[in-house]
C-alpha cells in the first residue's frame, strides 16, 4: 500500500494551521505544521514533504529567505504560497520560487478560501494517483465531460448590457464526487496524454452549441481555452479549422483563449500556432493578463486580437489604487497595439463602472452571469431581441 502524500504546513498562526490540518487530513494527507520557518530546512529533510503549504509573511523570516532556503536545501516538493499580501507580492514571489529551480504550484490569498484549497490539494492528489486519472480517461471517451458558457458583454457608455460572446468551460460531473473542478482534472488529462481529446470534445459542443444559437438568431463568438500541451502541437490549428469548416459557424466565431504563461513560455511552436489560427480566420486571445511577467516585445510580436485582464486583478479594483493604475495602464497599452480588451471577475457594479470609464471593451463576471448550461443559455438570452441581453439583473435570479 502506498503511503499517504506528506503536507508540512509553514505557518504560524494556529487557527489557520489547525483549519487546513484538519482539511487535508480529511483528505488522506500525513501533515506535519510548522510554526517557525527557521526550523524550516532541518524539517524538510526530516519530513520529506510531498507538498508545501507556505506563508510569506513569517516571524524572523519572510517568504523570499524560505524560498531560498528551500532551494538551498534541494527540495522537491511542490509549493503553495500564501499570504495576506497584495497579487503582485505573490505573484514576484512565485517568480522567485520558479527562478530557484523550485515547483511552485500555486498562490492563494488570505483569508484562505477553504474551497479554493481543497481544489488544489485535490488536485495534487489526482496527479499523484491513479484512480482519478483512469475514470477520466474513461469520461473523456464517453463523452461526459459537459460545457458551460459564461456570457460576456460590451461595455460601453450607454448602460446597455450587449452580450457579444462566451466563454467555453469543460465540466466534470463525477458519478460519486460530484463536480470536479477543471482546476483537478485538466493538469491530470495533461499528465496522462488525453488533453488533446478532451479539448476536442469541448470544442465539439462549443461548435453545435453556435449552431443551435445561430439557429435563434445569436450569432455569438466562442472562447475556447487551449492547454500548452494543446498549443504546442503543430497539428492543432489544422484540426481546429477542420472542425470549423463542417460546421454552420465561420473561423471568426472561434476566439482561441491562451494563458499569458503558456504564450511566453513556448517559444517558436506558439508563435507558429498562434499566427496560423489567425491565417485561418480565428481569433486570438491572451488569459490571465497581469499574473505572469510580460515582454512587451513578445506580445507585440505574436497575433493576439484581445487580451483578457486577470480576475484577481479586477476583484482588487475596489481596494487598491495600484490595482486601478494597473487596469488602467492595460487597457491602454492594449488599444495602444490595436487589441480589445476583456475584464474578467466582474462581481459589482463599482467595478463595472470604472471599468467603463476607462474604455475597457468587453467584460465578464458574475454581475453579468455564472457559467451557464446550453438549456439556461437559451433562456438568459432573450429571443425577442437577438444578442440584446436586457434586464439581465431579473435573469439572473432564475438560474
Amino acid at each position: 500500500m502506498a503511503r499517504p502524500k506528506r503536507l508540512l504546513i509553514v505557518d504560524d498562526d494556529p487557527g489557520i494551521v489547525a483549519l487546513i490540518e484538519q482539511l487535508a487530513e480529511s483528505l488522506g494527507f500525513d501533515v506535519r505544521p510548522l510554526g517557525n520557518a527557521a526550523d524550516l530546512s532541518g524539517d524538510c529533510s526530516a519530513f520529506l514533504p510531498d507538498l508545501i503549504v507556505l506563508d510569506l509573511r513569517m516571524p524572523g523570516m519572510d517568504g523570499a529567505q524560505a524560498l531560498r532556503i528551500l532551494a538551498d536545501s534541494g527540495s522537491e516538493a511542490e509549493i503553495i504560497l500564501f499570504s495576506g499580501a497584495d497579487a503582485r507580492v505573490l505573484n514576484s514571489a512565485a517568480r522567485l520560487g520558479e527562478s530557484h529551480g523550485l515547483r511552485i504550484r500555486g498562490v492563494l490569498r488570505k483569508p484562505v478560501d477553504l474551497e479554493d484549497l481543497e481544489s488544489e490539494l485535490k488536485a495534487f492528489l489526482g496527479c499523484s494517483g491513479s484512480s482519478l486519472g483512469d475514470e477520466l480517461r474513461v469520461a473523456v471517451s464517453d463523452g461526459k465531460i459537459d460545457v458551460n458558457y459564461q456570457p460576456k458583454i460590451r461595455l460601453n457608455d450607454t448602460g446597455d448590457w450587449q452580450v457579444i460572446g462566451l466563454e467555453v468551460l469543460a465540466r466534470w460531473q463525477h458519478p460519486t464526487r460530484g463536480p470536479v473542478s477543471p482546476v483537478e482534472f485538466i493538469p491530470i488529462a495533461e499528465e496522462l496524454g488525453i488533453i488533446r481529446d478532451l479539448t476536442d470534445l469541448v470544442l465539439d459542443q462549443a461548435i453545435a452549441e453556435s449552431e443551435r444559437l445561430l439557429g435563434v438568431g445569436h450569432r455569438l463568438q466562442m472562447a475556447v481555452n487551449l492547454s500548452p500541451l494543446v498549443l504546442s502541437d503543430p497539428k492543432t490549428p489544422d484540426r481546429l479549422a477542420s472542425r470549423i469548416a463542417k460546421s454552420a459557424i465561420e473561423p471568426q466565431q472561434i476566439i482561441v483563449e491562451i494563458t499569458e504563461n503558456a504564450a511566453m513560455s513556448e517559444g517558436v511552436d506558439a508563435i507558429e500556432s498562434l499566427t496560423r489560427f489567425r491565417l485561418k480566420g480565428m481569433e486570438l486571445s491572451m488569459d490571465d493578463f497581469g499574473t505572469a511577467y510580460s515582454s512587451l516585445v513578445q506580445l507585440y510580436r505574436m497575433p493576439f486580437s484581445e487580451l483578457k485582464i486577470d480576475k484577481f486583478l479586477v476583484l482588487d479594483i475596489e481596494r487598491s489604487d495600484e490595482a486601478c493604475v494597473i487596469v488602467r495602464s492595460v487597457v491602454d497599452l492594449a488599444h495602444n497595439l490595436g487589441l480589445s480588451v476583456c475584464a474578467e471577475g466582474i462581481e459589482t457594479q463599482p467595478v463595472l463602472q470604472y471599468l467603463r470609464s476607462i474604455g475597457c471593451d468587453h467584460g465578464q463576471g458574475f454581475l453579468i452571469s455564472k457559467p451557464l448550461t446550453g438549456e439556461q443559455l437559451m433562456r438568459f438570452l432573450p429571443r425577442s431581441a437577438p444578442n440584446e441581453a436586457a434586464n439581465i439583473a431579473a435573469v439572473m435570479g432564475r438560474h
